[in-house]
């Protein structure tokens, strides 16, 4: 049986002293039942050793003013018995569940994914973010410093998952991810797939109508417009101005917002609306041509490495997701411009994002891996910040990593159940303040930041299940000797 902290064994008193039941309390700690009642029994026949957080307790005050020897040992004998029989009848209890369904022990067979050792108690932990009663999202934040091993423990943690058949899709435009960087054992047991969009292009459109978009083409502008603001900065006018060429040139494709029907056509291309913008920009009876001209220069090195083209690389997410061979998926964005880059994740994480809703309500059955945040945008109604809010009911987690605190919206925080922090100057202490928060065993701020600020290499602080643990993460090579024995 996995050996208890002190701080879990304080934690389940005070609430046992808070009248809340030994089942509650095995379900709230994810202990089990005989966990919680060894604990409570180990206090009651002692009259020495009371946690730190409680006060000492006395013989007069466990067996009454007063007592003689004689009685204190009848006394302590009446509660080993009590004691024993409170586990006769749990043991009975969960004889009695054998009958039709698993022990306790037997429904956690699946301990979740392995993080790495605990290194204070040197027990294993792990992360069960398929487990909504555990964890209430899937989606987990990785924040560290460079060469603090962020993205090994992203191949630790995405191998696990491929162990689990659980695919990842990785959006690499830092390049942490080619394939002849990850190491060997993670290509071993991982057989990444590789798709080079920067080179190949994709055959997709971002001014595709999806069944979601409920005022058609005008769902489309405002979506299209609000990436390239987010991206360009482009300003109140320069935006309407797009929005503008964009619904024109579905027009000339013969798609209203006004006729529902005619959405079924097939949508107008990228290279059109750029050719649209071009004639405004010329258009000398158009109000807005001055902005148009500013807005056709501003987008001519997106126009012109664009990876939205006919015949580019035509995989689906459906293929990705159901790839039995390859269950990582590097989507690599070198070679192109960073602002072009940025357009291109968009416009993806959007794409998914209506893909998975047009599936519905379903079980997790995809990661999407986002490192080195400090590239994207976690503006409020953006994809990233509606995948974080929603992307749990479509079945689909979210792991970003980046390299400041700073990087992530107070949404991203909020969002995310679990975290792992690795080595942090946490200057104003917003990262500590924020993990005390979600910390029933580590309620110091002042504790976590000086913690945080010298963990060495490969050792991260883990915060799931609202309590926080140092862990040493685990190398490939100690993972595929546990893989091999399964």
């Amino acid at each position: 049986m996995t050996r208890i902290s002190r701080s879990v064994a304080e934690e389940v008193l005070r609430l046992h002293d808070s009248e809340l039941a030994p089942s509650e309390i095995a379900l709230k700690l994810d202990l089990k039942k005989m966990q919680v009642c060894a604990i409570i029994a180990h206090r009651n026949l002692s009259s020495e050793g009371a946690p730190t957080n409680r006060p000492a307790e006395t013989k007069d005050t466990i067996y009454g003013e007063g007592a003689s020897p004689e009685s204190i040992e009848l006394s302590r004998s009446t509660l080993v018995r009590e004691y024993i029989a409170g586990v006769e009848s749990l043991s009975a209890e969960v004889a009695a569940d054998e009958v039709g369904n698993k022990t306790e022990e037997e429904d956690q067979t699946d301990p979740g994914v392995f993080v790495g050792d605990d290194k204070e108690y040197d027990d294993s932990l792990y992360w069960r973010p398929q487990d909504s009663t555990v964890v209430p999202n899937p989606h987990l934040m990785i924040i560290g410093e460079s060469g603090s091993g962020k993205t090994y423990a992203l191949q630790c943690l995405m191998a696990e998952l491929s162990q689990r058949d659980m695919p990842s899709i990785v959006f690499d435009y830092g390049q942490g991810f080619e394939i002849q960087s990850l190491d060997e054992t993670f290509r071993k047991y991982t057989n990444p797939q590789e798709y080079l969009l920067g080179e190949e292009g994709i055959s997709l459109n971002p001014l595709q109508i999806f069944a979601n978009d409920i005022h058609g083409p005008k769902s489309v502008a405002t979506r299209v417009s609000d990436i390239f603001d987010a991206v360009y900065q482009l300003g109140a006018i320069q935006r309407k101005v797009l929005i503008e060429a964009i619904l024109r040139v579905f027009e000339r494709s013969g798609i209203t917002a006004e006729v529902k029907s005619s959405w079924a056509k097939p949508a107008p291309s990228v290279t059109n609306l750029q050719e649209v913008l071009e004639e405004l920009a010329s258009d000398k009876e158009y109000p807005n041509a001055k902005n148009a001209v500013g807005i056709a220069a501003r987008l001519t090195t997106f126009f012109m490495l664009s990876s939205f083209r006919v015949g580019g690389s035509g995989w689906s997410w459906e293929t990705l997701i159901n790839d039995s061979e390859h269950r990582v998926h590097i989507l690599q964005f070198r070679g192109l411009e960073g602002k072009t880059q940025r357009v291109l994740v968009e416009v993806l994480l959007w794409h998914l994002f209506f893909y998975l809703k047009s599936h519905g309500q379903g079980q997790l059955r995809l990661y999407c891996i986002l490192d080195e945040a400090h590239h994207l945008s976690f503006r409020e109604g953006g994809p990233i910040d509606l995948l974080l809010r929603e992307a749990r009911k479509f079945g689909i987690g979210i792991i970003f990593a980046s390299q400041q605190p700073e990087d992530f919206s107070p949404a991203a925080f909020s969002n995310s159940a679990s975290k792992l922090v690795f080595q942090t100057t946490d200057t104003n202490m917003k990262v500590a303040r924020f993990l005390a928060a979600k910390c029933t065993n580590y309620d110091s701020p002042e504790r976590i930041h000086e913690l945080i600020a010298v963990l060495p290499r490969g050792e991260a602080f883990f915060i799931t299940q609202n309590r926080g643990h140092e862990v040493r993460i685990a190398d490939l090579r100690k993972r595929s000797t546990l893989w091999s024995k399964e």
